[in-house]
């Protein structure tokens, strides 16, 4: 590690044009950062080269400011990505790690030597300030290249950090529709894009483990809005339909996530155990997380038990206009029931709620002038019924 950081101090203040070779040193264009933090016109790079392994990650900084310090930074990247972090005494940085499940990199020592535009910083790093276009690089000794006394740059590829992101799921308790028998639960979603819309179904069943296929096979014996078809393993298309939806994924989705993580077997061998969610997705609306490594953060909204057209009236006689433009007026009809009426987009954001009693017949009114146009869902729930409708605002 860097020890001799008082020799070192003290010749560059008596010589503080002494460079580094920048062409030797690797770095990484702006356009390729995917973590960006902070806002604002001016952006810099900042970058750790750890050793053990010999890695190098980026992070984008964005500021409004004609200048920031080095330290700013630092702490606003700790502060948005927890993955990151650094210690230090004063002026002194004596460790910096990066720890995201896989990697575990630590950088110990008295780290107040780094680079700025592949140029030896000459400042504290408490003091330094940057500016628009700069980048900046900490790295281990040990894994650099000298290229002159106590002159170091370093070679190694610079990786982009992703974005911090959780695969949704939906808890068992959220479940509307269970398919199967037993004391083992396990949750199937489906993340389908245009539109992006996240629906999960649960499955039941006694044994230790189930195959995914059997799972999926399961559902589809007994929800006829969902299918798939597979060949020699592979799933080909995924489908789901109903008289507010009509989605497909179709393509080659042997990957999937077996509780956020990527599933290694093909969906015919690969065994679930209680507690386990499976979920397939559409990569044009997932996360990308480097690596083939996608998650899907779309809201998960539970699938209602199937029932056919006239069943799903009995609660919902009218709904006029359909398309609205200004208002909607929804004609209900229960016998003594407390009915949750919501307004949600496609994202699971909720823009109308209310309470409504319902002995007979009701109508209530919905104002739809301030929202955007496009499809909407009409959730309505209570202690017997839970049905959603499509509503388009014009």
């Amino acid at each position: 590690m860097l020890k001799k950081f008082t020799l070192f101090f003290i010749l560059g203040m008596m010589f503080p044009m002494l460079h580094l070779n920048a062409q030797q040193d690797a770095s990484i264009s702006p356009d390729e950062i995917r973590f960006w933090i902070g806002d604002g016109d001016n952006e810099v790079v900042f970058i750790v080269n750890w050793n053990d392994p010999d890695t190098a990650l980026a992070w984008g900084y964005r500021f409004s400011d004609e200048m920031v310090t080095v330290k700013t930074i630092m702490d606003d990247i700790a502060a948005a990505d927890e993955r990151f972090a650094y210690q230090h005494a004063g002026t002194m940085v004596n460790d910096l790690t990066f720890d995201n499940g896989t990697l575990n990199l630590s950088l110990s020592g008295q780290y107040w030597l780094y680079l700025v535009n592949g140029t030896m910083a000459m400042n504290y790093f408490d003091t330094e300030l940057v500016s628009d276009g700069d980048y900046i690089k900490w790295g281990d000794e040990s894994c650099s290249t000298i290229v002159g006394d106590w002159i170091y740059v370093w070679t190694k590829e610079v990786a982009p950090v992703y974005p911090l992101a959780d695969d949704a799921t939906i808890a068992a308790e959220d479940i509307l529709y269970w398919i199967g028998e037993g004391d083992n639960e396990v949750i199937f979603i489906v993340n389908w894009n245009n539109p992006n819309v996240a629906l999960a179904w649960g499955y039941r069943f006694d044994g230790e483990s189930v195959v995914v296929k059997d799972v999926m096979d399961a559902i589809a014996a007994e929800d006829e809005r969902f299918a798939y078809q597979e060949s020699a393993g592979f799933l080909t298309n995924l489908t789901y339909s109903d008289e507010q939806y009509d989605l497909t994924l179709y393509g080659q989705y042997w990957l999937y996530l077996l509780n956020g993580t990527m599933s290694m077997y093909s969906f015919t061998e690969q065994t679930v155990v209680n507690g386990d969610y499976i979920k397939w997705g559409d990569e044009s609306c997932a996360t990308d997380l480097g690596n083939w490594v996608y998650v899907w953060t779309q809201p998960v909204i539970p699938v209602t038990q199937y029932n056919d057209i006239a069943d799903n009236l009995q609660f919902l006689l009218s709904m006029f206009p359909n398309p609205a433009s200004d208002i909607c007026k929804l004609s209900l009809a229960a016998d003594n029931e407390v009915l949750n009426v919501s307004v949600v987009d496609l994202q699971g954001r909720i823009y109308d709620s209310r309470k409504v009693y319902v002995n007979g017949m009701k109508e209530i009114t919905l104002s739809v002038s301030d929202l955007v146009s496009g499809l909407y869902v009409i959730w309505i729930n209570g202690s017997d019924v839970n049905r959603m409708y499509k509503l388009m605002v014009k």
